[in-house]
């Protein structure tokens, strides 16, 4: 479960290239849930919309 998202939250985040400067997380999608709510991944993301990200706080994540 916990790599499950782990791999939702890189992958959702890494779309765009990141080198060394900060973005705003403008979208987060997840495809393919069948047995876990949105809600219940999107509550388990340690990053939201909105929030300023870069390559430190992603490895953090």
């Amino acid at each position: 479960m916990k790599r499950l998202l782990l791999t939702a939250v890189m992958s959702a985040l890494m779309i765009a290239e990141v080198h060394a400067e900060s973005f705003t997380i403008s979208d987060i999608r997840v495809n393919g849930l069948q047995r876990v709510s949105a809600g219940s991944v999107f509550g388990a993301l340690p990053l939201n919309v909105g929030d300023q990200a870069d390559d430190r706080r992603l490895v953090d994540s």
